[in-house]
């Protein structure tokens, strides 16, 4: 079985209505609310080793070379505001032929890129769950900003269009 997992209605929405018939499923924003969310689904029984789970959403590019609109795949994930020495990277293998990049997983702004491309409220906990529950995480994300910038100058739809057509063959 295959789920799509949005932190907001909003992210989903867009492809919600390219593909009404997906299994989509809202988890909240941020680490917790994620985690919350994945456990749920995996006590209900509808996680096993024959799952994919694809988490989608927005992001923010900590570098030049990706764009507002791009559509990404994270293939490299570490919650970057915990102590070095408590910092671990999950990494996976490319599911798609998207644009391969490494993200921090943040709680708040003012985070350093520290070799991530990008940036996000949610992946680390997706590739953690995966790595111990067994299911296949695939993380996908739309550009809407960069790292920093006040939100007024932020593509929000644009980047959510984007995002639905790729997920679309995802879905199909």
């Amino acid at each position: 079985m295959k789920y799509f997992l949005f932190p907001t209605q909003l992210e989903a929405e867009p492809f919600e209505e390219l593909c009404p018939d997906a299994n989509i499923v809202i988890s909240g924003v941020g680490m917790a609310a994620t985690a919350a969310t994945i456990s749920k689904l995996y006590v209900e029984n509808r996680l096993n080793e024959e799952s994919v789970v694809v988490l989608a959403g927005l992001a923010g590019s900590y570098i030049g070379g990706l764009e507002k609109g791009d559509v990404v795949e994270v293939v490299e994930e570490k919650c970057a505001e915990l102590p070095e020495r408590f910092q671990r990277k999950y990494s996976v293998e490319p599911y798609t032929s998207l644009r391969a990049v490494c993200s921090n997983s943040v709680h708040g702004k003012g985070v350093e890129a520290s070799g991530a491309e990008i940036e996000n409220m949610e992946g680390a906990t997706l590739f953690a769950m995966a790595e111990e529950l067994g299911f296949r995480a695939v993380e996908i994300r739309a550009i809407s900003n960069y790292v920093g910038e006040e939100f007024a100058h932020w593509m929000v739809y644009d980047a959510l269009s984007a995002l639905a057509e790729e997920l679309v063959c995802l879905y199909e």
